[in-house]
């Protein structure tokens, strides 16, 4: 009976589980009918005509308003003239089915599911039209819901086009980098050729590129780039693209990358940082911002532009012994913190080319700060002498050295051991705090005395660089150097404009005026001093960065400002040691400046709280103090200077308000007396003596001494004398100012009988 049981048992677990198995089934089939249902029948028709639009729906005006016209404008290339060579190799690495399939790729897309349940999320499964209807109607998203309509709109498009046409958008609308969209455009970029001109590794380079256009960037990461194209050139062989013949001519070649640039394209590299700028306020990609109608209006000054490219441009700026050196300038409007210029000789983001910044960084991570702090004035003075800061021993240039002299001096001079020792003072956490304000950030291993010089571990962006100095322009006041002024959508709504921006004081006020007066003593006297004739106040701080054996030099500077606007001038590369900052820079900046200006800018206004005090100037030059002298000061004992209320000197020198004899002493014998005291130097003495018969002889007249008096007067015995020493100062008309007198009364004869 037990057995009859257990096969009736099994009996009905067996069809219930058929049943369930077919029900699954049946429910499994009608998911997957109502899931190609919907990818096949359902969703809305693609508008066509953003295919023609795609980078066109993209407007960027310049400051009046006005589109700004990218003159290399042959975006656009039809299929018929695309080589068949190109298109295999897209198809060889993206897509090696796209002449059979539908739009999706059933292979390719089982094939990804099996590696994802694997575990292996290598293998993608979009295929070359699937690539298209992302780029032109949807986001980046990864979610199965833009994946769904993807695949939707790629089917509905090979319905509607041919796959010519498709090829043509698809290669018409891809990135790849360094600012260039489209194959030809890219070609011309990377290779300067058209693309008839491609051979078949160069062909399989671009087809590589676009799976990641930074890693594979051929200006920036060649190894990477050719490596991959390789590969490409792989798959073109063994899906019958290329012949063998070709393949093992091309299999370890390499591609001189041109890095072409058309000189006369003003506005390609402020469009390039432009667009960047826009999609990092927008949170979103480069390919969206392009294909949703976006106006951006910008501080794009077209004749700055043009004046600032003659100067980035010209070879005459360049020493002949530089290999390949790169050229940067930056023309920033210091009222909006707009970007009006940027010229580059080569490409590049200018928010994140970064480099090491040498002796510009001193305002902005010393002098600054310790104005602000109150720990020193341009007054201050500092012992400049080889100094070994516990294991770190820098040096100034060419080992020269000043011993004590004032931080306006050192600033002037760009010494680099006097600023390291205002950064000992100020403490390198505090510089960094500063810096951080700024924008300009730092890693925690540059918290050391080396920052004073601008050694930092990972370089510093120039355009953050460029902000620092603005903020000194701005009376301490920072915000970031803009590119864009407003963000408008396609319905005209104002999506972003840079009047919201905050900002953020770093320094305060008479801090900067501070700094900002030294930089401009650094523009009359000092490194900077070939700007010396303009006819305006200008600031200005150099600097020049050395490679390790100071036989080249790898960066040059010359930042500055003007009441009106924020300059920069950089030079790179393995420059000759005779290319420094204060040179080829700085005369590049002054060349570009006596075109620029039509009405020269005002001075810098002068904010409350600055102080004009005289200090005094024995003391100042002998002593190195600091010390404020009197009203009653003659003006040739003096020094005008100017202070911040808080750095104002607290000690006054009364010399010259009440000139007295100090510590006098009379000590006589029995036929002299002697007299010691004290000599100011500031002061003058006269030594008299009366006596009975001839009245008062002046013995002694003492002038520019120092030390110590020391005299032995004969007096009369009988009689007695009276000895009278008399300070006293020449004023500005060299009339003798009279102090209080000390007298002595020699005792005699007749009065020690009475």
């Amino acid at each position: 009976m037990k057995k009859n049981n257990n096969k009736s048992v099994s009996k009905k677990l067996f069809k219930s589980f058929a049943i369930i198995s077919a029900m699954l089934m049946i429910l499994s089939l009608l998911i997957v009918s109502i899931f190609f249902g919907a990818l096949l029948f359902g969703g809305d028709s693609p508008d066509m005509s953003k295919l023609q639009t795609t980078q066109e729906n993209l407007i960027i005006t310049d400051c009046k308003g006005a589109p700004i016209v990218d003159l290399k404008s042959e975006k656009y290339v039809d299929y018929n003239q695309i080589p068949q060579l190109l298109s295999d190799a897209f198809v060889a690495v993206e897509d090696k089915r796209f002449y059979s399939h539908n739009g999706i790729d059933l292979v390719r897309i089982a094939g990804a599911m099996l590696n994802n349940v694997k575990g292996n999320h290598t293998q993608g499964a979009s295929t070359i039209t699937q690539q298209l209807a992302k780029n032109v109607y949807y986001s980046s998203e990864q979610t199965f819901s833009r994946k769904f309509k993807e695949m939707q709109t790629a089917i509905k498009l090979e319905k509607m086009l041919s796959k010519e046409e498709i090829m043509e958008y698809y290669l018409n609308m891809l990135y790849f980098g360094s600012g260039e969209y489209g194959v030809k455009n890219a070609s011309l970029r990377f290779f300067d050729k058209s693309l008839d001109e491609l051979n078949a590794l160069e062909c399989a380079m671009l087809a590589g590129i676009v799976k990641s256009p930074t890693k594979y960037n051929p200006i920036n990461n060649y190894d990477n780039s050719i490596e991959r194209a390789r590969i490409v050139l792989k798959l073109m062989r063994e899906q019958g693209k290329i012949t063998d013949e070709i393949y093992n001519g091309y299999k370890n070649s390499d591609i001189i990358i041109k890095n072409a640039l058309i000189e006369n394209n003003q506005a390609k590299i402020y469009l390039l940082n432009t667009k960047y700028e826009a999609c990092q306020i927008l949170n979103i990609e480069e390919k969206d911002l392009l294909s949703k109608g976006y106006i951006i209006s910008t501080f794009y000054d077209p004749e700055a532009q043009k004046l600032l490219s003659a100067s980035i441009f010209n070879d005459a700026y360049y020493s002949s012994k530089a290999d390949n050196p790169s050229g940067i300038g930056i023309v920033c409007d210091n009222s909006t913190l707009g970007i009006k210029a940027l010229s580059s000789r080569e490409n590049i983001n200018i928010f994140e080319f970064k480099r090491q910044v040498g002796s510009t960084i001193k305002p902005l991570a010393c002098y600054a700060p310790a104005l602000d702090q109150g720990i020193i004035s341009p007054y201050t003075k500092v012992l400049d002498e080889p100094t070994t800061f516990d294991n770190y021993s820098p040096s100034n240039f060419r080992d020269r050295y000043y011993g004590w002299i004032s931080v306006n001096e050192c600033v002037e001079k760009s010494l680099n051991i006097p600023c390291v020792k205002v950064l000992q003072q100020l403490g390198p956490s505090t510089s960094r705090n500063y810096l951080a304000k700024l924008n300009i950030v730092t890693d925690a291993n540059d918290e050391n005395l080396a920052l004073a010089l601008g050694g930092t571990t990972y370089g510093i962006s120039m355009l953050n660089l460029l902000g620092g100095y603005s903020a000194l322009s701005n009376g301490g006041l920072y915000s970031a150097p803009t590119f864009v002024k407003t963000i408008t959508d396609r319905d005209g709504n104002l999506v972003y404009d840079c009047k919201n921006t905050i900002s953020n004081r770093v320094f305060d006020e008479q801090s900067a005026y501070l700094m900002t007066n030294m930089l401009i003593n650094t523009a009359k006297n000092g490194t900077a001093k070939k700007l010396a004739a303009q006819n305006y106040q200008i600031a200005c701080k150099t600097g020049t960065v050395s490679m390790e054996n100071k036989n080249f030099n790898s960066d040059i500077y010359s930042v500055g400002y003007t009441s009106q606007d924020t300059f920069l001038f950089w030079q790179g590369g393995k420059l000759s040691a005779e290319q420094t900052g204060g040179g080829a820079t700085t005369l590049m900046f002054k060349n570009f400046l006596d075109n620029y200006y039509v009405t020269a800018p005002k001075d810098f206004a002068v904010p409350g709280g600055i102080v004009q005090a005289n200090i005094d100037k024995y003391a100042y030059e002998h002593s190195n103090q600091v010390i404020r002298s009197s009203q009653n000061a003659p003006k040739n004992s003096v020094i005008s200077c100017i202070f911040s209320e808080k750095c104002l000197p607290k000690e006054i020198d009364y010399t010259y308000d009440r000139p007295a004899v100090d510590d006098v002493q009379f000590e006589q014998n029995l036929s002299n007396v002697s007299i010691k005291f004290p000599i100011n130097p500031k002061l003058c003495y006269k030594i008299y003596k009366r006596d009975f018969i001839k009245g008062e002889t002046l013995l002694y007249d003492i002038k520019n001494s120092f030390g110590d008096a020391d005299y032995q007067i004969d007096v009369d015995k009988f009689w007695g004398n009276t000895i009278t020493v008399v300070p006293y100062y020449l004023d500005d008309d060299s009339r003798e100012i009279i102090g209080i007198p000390s007298k002595y009364n020699s005792y005699s004869i007749i009065s020690k009988i009475h």
